[in-house]
């Protein structure tokens, strides 16, 4: 099953959203405090088989005066439930503009909306609705458990043991023999318990065992039933998962919680709903990857194959499980600070955040990004940025919410103008040796994205050897000749500067500038122009190695282009 529209009313810090999800896998990013995971509270509280009990903290502003309303439209209907004898009065129509309507024709979509209705008395009421009928049909918790929807967050391990309510209790198939060896095994406990006979819960064990290797979780044995004793006695929530001797349930956080995932998607016999909130929790990054990965690849297995393939909706603040989620996955939210009124926003184009995701992924975690042209620029911005905070301070621009990221070059105009629209501040730095084509000038403008750029035609290693006297040019030399080989450096300034061999070229540059007949400025820009062309500082680790090199050029020539164009991205940085 998937969720074709959700919208919320009052619920929370959320005074009102629409959102329509449409894909099978969205990966929820948003500044802190946004309303993520509120969003996926009220997708739980809607469809979960568990009572709720709310307060009034779940309510806008503590005002129960106000009540909560959440819709969810439900698609991708097994046959049960859009059958007649279940819930086949109530089936709407979805379009294939993605538009909602109570009576369906013949290419609609079947789905089904859920409303959860909460009052000033607090109780919550769940029923299927369709607004050209005058009763609405309440829903049980029983009801509620066919839509299939499993919520993984925090380290909440309880379906990590047969108790009341546990999914393992739900795939362990309820027989007469199961109740009387269960018995049984109940009053030899302490002497010799041994569930490993019991054939229903060792396939438990098994299946959720299969599906938690495939999610990333370190299994070490084999996943099977033990008896847990607890202050509570003994009961059938004493029988619990032990992976080689050992309870999930003491299990690392990592473990449990893809464990606990394992579980809950083995009680789902078709397409699950899933809510997955900072998956990171508690993982590795190759875990993480692993865990996105498999989860696509089930689904794409399922389409290819026509069963449903279910839907995922995750949360992060990790830049590997953006990376891993890809640009068509990413739904960026935003809330008005005003209203509080939530909307959430798709990538239009995903292969323009393409280099985002490559290069710099936690910058879609921020809120300002200054895109940055090119490898050099990056590099040298990464060091000389650490310098800013004991002038504003001693707060970073990260604590603002800003980042750098790299816009790939020629990309970087397109890359500006869709984090703008998708509602991030967004500025461009780029250099300023070749104009701006007149159509990306207006694309940016439009987009209200301001550029920043050197005042002379000049790039950035220009802008750098210019203002440099003769030490910091030997100084800018000498790393050069460290990191290409000082006969390398040597004989490629030669070859561009007239009257210069490559042995005098490889002395001190005060000796050979001397007997050299060429304006100083001249000479510099040529130099710059020497290390551009060849790359020298293209890389970011060499870049912001040389950011230290740099940050001395600045602060001995504060009036120079390049002084001046650095202090205009560190303000806009910190505005």
């Amino acid at each position: 099953m998937q969720i074709r529209e959700v919208t919320v009313q009052n619920f929370k810090g959320i005074a009102s959203m629409s959102w329509k999800p449409g894909a099978p896998f969205c990966c929820l990013i948003g500044a802190g405090d946004i309303g993520k995971t509120s969003l996926l509270d009220a997708i739980e509280a809607t469809l979960s088989p568990r009572w709720i009990t709310f307060m009034e903290a779940d309510f806008l502003d503590c005002d129960t005066g106000n009540p909560i309303q959440i819709d969810v439209t439900i698609g991708e209907l097994s046959s049960d439930l859009k059958s007649d004898e279940r819930f086949g009065t109530f089936v709407r129509g979805w379009t294939k503009e993605n538009v909602l309507r109570d009576e369906p024709i013949s290419d609609d979509e079947p789905v089904l909306t859920v409303r959860l209705t909460v009052d000033a008395t607090m109780e919550p009421v769940w029923e299927l609705v369709r607004e050209d009928l005058d009763r609405p049909k309440v829903l049980s918790n029983r009801d509620r458990a066919l839509f299939g929807l499993v919520r993984l967050s925090g380290s909440d391990a309880r379906h990590l043991a047969w108790g009341q309510g546990s999914v393992l209790a739900r795939l362990t198939d309820n027989t007469d023999e199961t109740a009387q060896r269960l018995a049984g095994a109940y009053r030899s406990a302490r002497s010799n318990a041994d569930f490993r006979d019991i054939p229903e819960l060792a396939a438990s064990a098994a299946a959720a065992e299969k599906q938690a290797k495939s999610l990333g979780a370190y299994v070490t044995g084999e996943y099977q039933p033990g008896l847990e004793l607890g202050r509570s006695g003994f009961s059938s929530g004493s029988i619990a998962l032990y992976d080689n001797g050992i309870p999930l349930r003491q299990a690392g956080l990592g473990t449990k919680r893809l464990a606990t995932l394992a579980v809950q998607k083995s009680g789902i016999v078709e397409g699950a709903m899933i809510l997955i909130d900072e998956i990171e929790h508690g993982l590795e990054p190759h875990r993480i990857m692993g865990a996105i990965s498999q989860i696509k690849s089930d689904q794409k297995k399922n389409a290819a194959k026509h069963r449903p393939t279910g839907q995922i909706l995750m949360t992060t603040h990790s830049d590997v499980a953006l990376a891993e989620a890809g640009g068509e996955a990413l739904r960026i939210l935003r809330r008005d600070r005003h209203t509080r009124k939530m909307s959430v926003l798709a990538v239009k184009e995903p292969e323009v955040i393409g280099p985002v995701l490559r290069f710099t992924p936690r910058a879609l975690l921020a809120k300002r990004v200054l895109i940055i042209e090119g490898y050099t620029e990056v590099g040298m911005l990464s060091g000389i940025k650490e310098n800013w905070p004991e002038r504003h301070d001693d707060i970073p621009i990260e604590q603002l919410g800003a980042a750098l990221a790299d816009g790939n070059g020629s990309q970087g105009v397109s890359l500006a103008a869709t984090l703008k629209g998708l509602g991030y501040e967004t500025c461009l730095f780029r250099d300023s040796d070749t104009d701006m084509k007149p159509a990306d000038f207006d694309k940016l403008k439009a987009a209200g994205v301001p550029i920043i750029e050197y005042s002379g035609k000049v790039n950035t290693e220009q802008a750098i050897f210019l203002p440099s006297n003769d030490e910091l040019v030997q100084r800018l030399l000498d790393f050069a000749a460290k990191e290409h080989g000082l006969q390398s450096v040597a004989a490629c300034i030669a070859s561009k500067v007239d009257g210069l061999s490559p042995e005098v070229a490889e002395g001190p540059f005060s000796e050979w500038v001397q007997n050299l007949d060429i304006d100083p400025v001249e000479l510099r820009k040529t130099l710059g122009e020497v290390v551009h062309r060849k790359k020298w500082f293209k890389e970011q680790r060499i870049g912001r190695a040389a950011s230290t090199l740099v940050w001395d050029v600045i602060r001995s020539n504060l009036d120079s282009d390049l002084a001046t164009t650095f202090e205009k991205i560190e303000t806009w940085l910190y505005e």
